[in-house]
């Protein structure tokens, strides 16, 4: 939202430019109309409301915004006008109540003075609208009607509502910071940036990445190279925070900064990495080393924190840290329909394209949909849980938890890309999984790897046939899958596979009674149930009958039924 102060040095533009080029998503410039008073009470109202849904802005009132030159632009408004009575008529007109702030100006004009009025509209707890029900929002400079789909979807901000790409109006040089941008440098020289990019001066730089439209900073370019001073005054919704945590309610350090975005990535990562201790193996003339936290994991998702959060929502980008665990949280619903339960997968949704444009371009974030599938993965490889995603109010929630390196599990994957076998996360998440867990099902590896049955089918059947990591057990709905012997002879042990041929048998056991309970079966459909030939069957069915299973009939004609005492 634009301060007064701002606002006036704005109008010294309107010399050259007429008004509706100064107007973006939190302003507005109106004519006061002198013959009607009752009219421009409706249309304080209706800007009421418009500026509130959008995210709350500012409306100047007394512009005439298609002419150029002060003169003729800044036409003024009454001589008399009663700000607490419009405040009143605002709070009583609309629903839920908004209370805007309104002022009144002198503005000097060939050598005389125009009243305008300002009013400054908050937005604290959208959807708003008028006590008729009649609504707008604030769609980049102009006020749409707000329809049923723009309300059940107002957090989902498209790209014609990026707050991130609005013009600061004001001198860029006196606005960034110096140490922002020599973070900036470092990191691009760290990832290996267009080394054209890196030898650019300041402003070349920041307009070869579209952070300075012509001779302006924007809100995201100002997010990632402003001074911290400025930061907290154009965009005081912005702000990040850490805490070492003892418990849930107790804390020994806090940190809460406006710092910019390199700045804070840097700040939050050495704040993590004094307890993020380091593992290293021994392989060869090779140590690699492992934090317990992978760093790819975390700079990934601080990232997406700050390049997806609702900047027109008052909060902080909070990381905690516990003993067992990291949670990070940011303010903002997931947008664009992705959910906790489609996030691997789902096709790549900018709240704030233009921030993550600028981010992208100077290589600190990938915007081809691998920021999550990363996260993913650097845990994965490890033998590490994955992420978990939660959405816990308006804020979005990512927790890591303190897993141990699994030597075994890295050796593994390894050994399967040595021999030309390529392992994504769908792969990684279903052998983590059936260490933990031992059997799996399309079913349950559908909703591990987020994605559809028939997508799971297939890459069950790859994993069996073509990699054979796993094996199939049973047929038709009842079957399942498990490790393979090779894979329990790299992953865990011999004592290990053996308890678990046990626990399939016992589970086929299991199955067969549950389905014996309702009906009889034949020696033909328990071979579908648990894919065993006629003489394992009969085998099988031989140790069950101490189970209360018995057998009746003859030949083809037998059957197994269960003998309920």
């Amino acid at each position: 939202m634009k301060t007064t102060l701002e606002i006036l040095e704005l109008l010294n533009r309107l010399e050259y430019v007429v008004a509706d080029e100064l107007e973006s998503q939190d302003l507005d410039f109106k004519k006061w109309n002198t013959r009607s008073y009752s009219e421009n009470v409706n249309t304080i109202l209706d800007y009421a409301v418009c500026m509130a849904n959008g995210g709350g802005g500012t409306v100047v009132f007394g512009i005439a915004d298609k002419t150029i030159g002060k003169i003729h632009a800044i036409v003024g408004i009454d001589d008399e006008i009663d700000t607490v009575e419009l405040q009143r008529k605002v709070y009583d007109n609309t629903d839920p109540h908004i209370t805007p702030f309104f002022e009144i100006v002198k503005v000097d004009v060939d050598e005389s003075k125009k009243q305008l009025l300002i009013m400054h509209v908050q937005s604290d707890s959208p959807p708003y609208t008028l006590t008729s029900g009649k609504a707008t929002i604030r769609l980049g400079k102009e006020c749409k009607p707000f329809t049923g789909s723009l309300r059940r979807n107002m957090v989902d901000s498209s790209s014609s509502v990026d707050f991130t790409s609005e013009i600061i109006y004001e001198d860029w040089r006196k606005l960034i910071s110096p140490t922002a941008l020599e973070k900036v440098r470092e990191y691009m020289a760290r990832d290996k940036v267009d080394i054209s990019l890196q030898t650019y001066s300041d402003e070349d730089l920041l307009i070869s990445i579209g952070g300075l439209k012509n001779g302006y900073l924007t809100k995201g370019a100002l997010l990632i190279i402003g001074k911290t001073s400025e930061i907290e005054r154009i965009i005081p919704t912005y702000k990040w925070s850490f805490r070492k945590m003892i418990s849930d309610t107790d804390y020994t350090t806090r940190e809460d900064s406006t710092s910019a975005i390199p700045i804070a990535l840097y700040e939050l990562e050495r704040y993590i990495n004094t307890d993020n201790p380091i593992v290293t193996i021994e392989s060869g003339l090779i140590h690699p080393e492992y934090n317990t936290y992978p760093i790819i994991a975390l700079r990934e998702a601080l990232l997406n924190s700050f390049g997806h959060r609702d900047y027109r929502l008052s909060g902080t980008i909070m990381l905690k840290q516990y003993q067992d665990k990291i949670i990070l949280s940011n303010p903002g619903d997931f947008v664009g329909g992705i959910t906790p339960q489609n996030i691997l997968h789902h096709p790549p949704v900018a709240r704030n394209n233009h921030l993550m444009e600028l981010l992208d371009r100077l290589k600190l974030v990938n915007r081809s949909n691998l920021g999550v599938s990363r996260i993913y993965k650097s845990l994965l490889l490890e033998g590490k849980e994955p992420p978990i995603y939660r959405k816990v109010g308006l804020n979005i929630e990512l927790t890591f938890l303190s897993s141990s390196l699994n030597e075994k599990f890295i050796d593994f994957v390894e050994e399967l890309s040595s021999d030309g076998k390529t392992i994504d996360v769908d792969h990684l998440l279903i052998i983590q999984y059936l260490i933990r867990h031992e059997e799996i099902d399309t079913s349950i590896a559908s909703e591990l790897i987020q994605r559809s049955t028939t997508q799971a089918k297939e890459i069950l059947s790859q994993m069996k046939t073509e990699y054979q990591i796993i094996e199939a057990v049973g047929r038709g709905k009842g079957r399942y899958y498990t490790l393979s012997k090779e894979s329990y002879d790299s992953l865990k042990n011999d004592m290990s596979y053996e308890r678990q041929l046990n626990l399939d048998k016992q589970a086929i056991k299991i199955r067969i009674l549950t389905v014996l309970k309702e009906r009889s079966l034949t020696n033909k459909e328990i071979r579908q149930i648990t894919g065993y030939d006629q003489k394992q069957v009969q085998r099988l069915m031989k140790e069950m009958l101490e189970d209360g299973v018995m057998l009746t009939g003859y030949g083809r004609g037998s059957k197994y039924s269960y003998k309920d005492e």
